[in-house]
């Protein structure tokens, strides 16, 4: 655990004011701190006391310290700095670093090498750490139910009021990537006593003081020196809410120092001064607010060094991942460019041979065989449980991190935890798998909220809100009360109450019941026939079997009431009114990389029903309806997708009102809103679907242009053309409101429009 605990954060002048560490005055400080995603931050403020526990060591030359800044990817310079070091043998016997500095110089300090710690980084998903919500392939399937129906980046807490999380990023996955490479050292009693002794800075928000690790957990320490505030949630210990270093000391020279350097080496993060035409709009402002603000702290951070590598990294910002190899040879190339400066540390053969045997020496390396699984966190003995029972496969074998770090992701995919970590642990003279869950302190209860813009009709534009409310263990565990609230063009309530037979039972119950109202149109190109107010309700229960995370089988019966009145236009379909009676069989499979936009995989639905009675008809009718879509990627940037579908009463067609519609977007785009009626159809869809562009984290994910061709058939359909179909074309950005179309369609006998839709796509 830590033990320096030192310097107040100053108040911070943005927009002149100076800030406490009240609720209210975090939030501005927050939001100027996420600012420095975009470029590299420095200190607010490095007052601290020497560090304690230091190791002695022989002192026949000078000791040589490196502090490594903060920055985000431009941190990555460090490792070629470090890399350069090596070559030239230029020894490091102490290294403390800040954020990135902290989680670079931490990897170096186990004994990794700048050539270990190159591959390590060219190996690295980044899209997928920064992002770090769980893989859709890894949710549960409720959670990919959820993602389907409000397919949006929004979801509240409602544990302890309105919430929101503590940051936009778990850190799950780098977590992950740091337990990994942390795992040999889980005996580590002080820091001192890794392969190169090592510090690191973090902020704890509660004493706004610097906290400087120099013992206790490896991978906390890391995990909190770069949890930036609002990017990533705190790492929490006891009475501490710990967050990136930066805010207080983000060039910890002085820390070096404090651990017995005779001679401190700082690496900065040089980047390209702002010039006033630069600043222009309100991020600008702040932003350069923020740089301001730091200056003349990071000065003091370079002064208390002895040497500095300066690395100019002016055409690059913080979150330029991808870009990790131009800006490891930046660091390299700087480092070569101060050589008559820094060979004067250079240590000669012999020397050089003996401090590389002494970190060696240090180094531990782990190929553990777990026996058991322990897990801390959970906030039940039954979830606890739970977990050991689904980590026990891999106990009595070589632990294989690959595939611990998948079982893990998977655990945060049911919803209960921000993120799962692990480490080894010892009992009774047994090792095994010490499993550290992080539950979700603002939720459940969660909202998820989204909405539906549905253009597709040029003369009018529908709109419905919805919100879906989910409660856990209310009727035992892993059992789940959902409910939907819409209200717009649609106005509805559905609830279902879903309970498993036993805690770790794949049967279970699911009573249900919804209501709503809503307007139903039909146009013929686009023409506005008819607008119908739709009203529904039903109660019922079905049985169902949950075969994985990808797909679930359900039959119950359901009863309620149909009701459709016609309120203009000419009369198209029946107006019909009375109750409503089915059995029904449903089968869902989604094994599909997105419930947004697949880029690869496969999904399909069927639900057949057996109506014993309906207004409007006089006997019993059975209806079948199938769906079934593929996605192939076919380059980096580019996949196609197939997708067929199709639905049947059997020659059943005194069935009061027609029970399938085709006409609108995904189903005969071209033509006008449900303008083919009938009984029997089919739908076949084929497109190609091109990667373009990412959008800023804030706003989104990627941006696609999609083109597609369709073709179809309505049996029995009155003024159907012979051969309905039709191309679309458009750009498809999956932004964090929700999937958003933009394009038009031309399709046979002078169908064509053009059209957007927000909310769903696929």
């Amino acid at each position: 655990m830590p033990i320096a605990e030192t310097g107040h954060l100053p108040a911070c002048p943005l927009s002149g004011v100076g800030l406490t560490l009240t609720e209210e005055a975090l939030m501005p400080r927050t939001l100027a701190y996420l600012l420095l995603l975009l470029f590299p931050y420095s200190a607010l403020g490095q007052n601290s006391r020497p560090a304690t526990g230091a190791e002695e060591r022989p002192k026949g030359r000078a000791r040589i310290g490196v502090a490594l800044e903060g920055g985000g990817a431009l941190g990555l310079a460090h490792i070629g700095v470090l890399e350069w070091f090596e070559e030239h043998h230029i020894p490091v016997d102490y290294v403390a670093g800040t954020s990135m500095g902290g989680l670079v110089g931490g990897f170096y300090a186990t004994g990794m090498s700048p050539a270990e710690l190159k591959k390590l980084i060219e190996g690295v998903d980044w899209n997928e750490i920064l992002v770090d919500a769980t893989p859709y392939e890894d949710l549960s399937y409720r959670r990919k139910e959820d993602q389907r129906a409000y397919p949006n980046a929004f979801i509240l807490g409602l544990r302890k009021g309105l919430s929101l999380p503590g940051g936009l990023n778990s850190g799950h996955q780098i977590g992950l990537l740091i337990d990994r490479i942390a795992l040999p050292y889980y005996k580590l009693e002080s820091f001192e006593t890794l392969p190169t002794p090592f510090r690191c800075v973090a902020t704890d928000l509660v004493s706004g003081k610097q906290v400087v690790f120099e013992q206790g957990s490896l991978a906390e320490a890391l995990r909190a020196t770069m949890s930036i505030p609002g990017a990533f949630t705190p790492v929490v210990d006891k009475d501490r809410v710990l967050v990136d270093g930066g805010l207080v000391n983000n060039l910890p020279t002085d820390v070096v120092k404090q651990m017995g350097a005779d001679i401190v080496i700082a690496v900065h993060l040089d980047t390209k001064p702002v010039e006033a035409a630069d600043i222009k709009s309100l991020f600008t402002v702040l932003q350069q607010s923020v740089r301001v603000v730091v200056a003349e702290s990071e000065l003091r951070g370079l002064a208390g060094a002895d040497a500095v590598v300066s690395v100019p990294l002016g055409g690059y910002s913080s979150t330029d991942y991808k870009r990790h190899e131009a800006i490891m040879q930046k660091g390299y190339n700087t480092a070569d460019g101060k050589s008559q400066l820094l060979g004067k540390f250079a240590l000669n053969d012999a020397e050089w041979q003996e401090y590389v045997q002494d970190r060696e020496a240090r180094k531990k390396t782990l190929a553990p065989v777990p026996q058991f699984v322990k897990v801390e966190g959970a906030d039940t003995a039954q979830q606890t449980e739970n977990i050991e029972h689904y980590l026990t496969p891999l106990t009595g074998k070589p632990l294989d991190t690959d595939k611990l770090d998948r079982a893990l992701t998977r655990l945060t995919g049911v919803g209960r935890y921000d993120k799962v970590g692990y480490r080894i642990t010892e009992r009774d003279g047994q090792q095994g798998l010490l499993i550290q869950v992080s539950e979700k302190n603002y939720a459940p209860p969660t909202l998820q909220p989204g909405f539906v813009v549905d253009g597709s009709a040029s003369e009018e534009v529908g709109f419905t809100l919805g919100t879906r409310l989910t409660y856990l263990d209310v009727a035992g565990f892993r059992s789940e009360w959902r409910t939907d609230f819409l209200f717009g063009n649609t106005y509805g309530l559905g609830s279902e109450l879903y309970r498993p037979f036993t805690p770790v039972s794949k049967w279970f119950l699911a009573p249900h019941g919804t209501a709503s109202t809503r307007t139903f149109k039909i146009y013929e190109q686009g023409n506005p026939l008819a607008d119908y107010k739709l009203g529904q309700a039903d109660i019922g229960m079905d049985v169902g079997y949950g075969f994985d995370r990808f797909s679930e089988l359900r039959f119950g019966y359901e009863v309620g009431y149909l009701d459709t009145k016609l309120r203009l236009g000419t009369p198209v379909i029946n107006s019909v009114s009375g109750r409503v009676g089915d059995a029904k069989l449903h089968y869902q499979f989604d094994h599909a990389d997105s419930p947004v936009i697949p880029r690869s995989g496969v999904r399909s639905e069927t639900t057949f029903r057996w109506f014993d009675t309906s207004p409007g008809t006089a006997s019993a009718f059975p209806s079948l309806q199938a769906n079934i879509e593929y996605f192939q990627p076919v380059s980096a940037l580019g996949s196609v997708f197939v997708n067929g579908e199709g639905g049947s009463t059997f020659g059943f067609n005194g069935t009061g009102i027609p029970q399938f519609f085709l006409g609108g977007p995904l189903t005969l785009s071209a033509y006008g809103l449900n303008e083919l009626q009938g009984n029997q159809y089919y739908l076949f869809r084929a497109g190609y679907l091109h990667d373009l562009w990412t959008l800023p984290p804030l706003a989104g994910k990627r941006v696609f242009v999609i083109g597609s061709y369709e073709f179809a058939k309505m049996y029995a359909a009155p003024n159907e053309s012979k051969f309905p179909n039709d191309f679309a074309a458009g750009v498809l950005a999956e932004t964090v409101i929700g999937p958003l179309f933009v394009g038009g369609s031309v399709g046979d006998t002078g169908h064509h429009k053009w059209f957007f839709q927000l909310g769903r796509v696929f």
